[in-house]
């Protein structure tokens, strides 16, 4: 199980404008579901884990990810905001790239590795500042390809 085979441009979105972590997560469920119900499990499972703690890796990139998923799926949405934002991250460096991952309610190691895959791609300095410059959806994507 790799990130990039998760993957596509169809699942990134460049400067969506931020105006709350609520209305980010609304939006993230909106994008990630495929019904109203699963809307709703995607927005509680993105909300639940976060009151846990902050999900951001440093380096302006949060990484929000839940467990509601009732197949053996993996969902992602890459999402790169219009500007940084306050996002309490871990490091007090403002967010700018969001990696959505929605995982089956039962998982095992091989998600909790998946998603130490993802929070290791992303959070390069390197990754971060060459997807912040891209132009394309399509940019975003060759430059995952190129790191995994």
């Amino acid at each position: 199980m790799k990130f990039i085979d998760y993957i596509e441009p169809s699942n990134i979105e460049l400067n969506i404008p931020f105006q709350s972590k609520k209305r980010l997560f609304e939006q993230l469920a909106i994008k990630m579901a495929e019904n109203s119900k699963e809307t709703r499990a995607i927005y509680n499972a993105l909300v639940k884990r976060e009151k846990i703690g902050v999900t951001s890796i440093g380096n302006g990139v949060g990484l929000p990810h839940g467990r509601c998923l009732d197949d053996k799926d993996i969902r992602i949405r890459i999402v790169r905001l219009t500007k940084p934002v306050n996002y309490e991250s871990v490091d007090g460096i403002k967010v700018q790239l969001i990696v959505c991952i929605v995982f089956p309610k039962k998982t095992d190691e091989s998600h909790e590795t998946f998603l130490k895959q993802a929070g290791e791609l992303f959070k390069k300095h390197k990754t971060f500042r060459e997807i912040i410059k891209c132009e394309t959806t399509k940019d975003v994507y060759q430059i995952l390809l190129k790191e995994s």
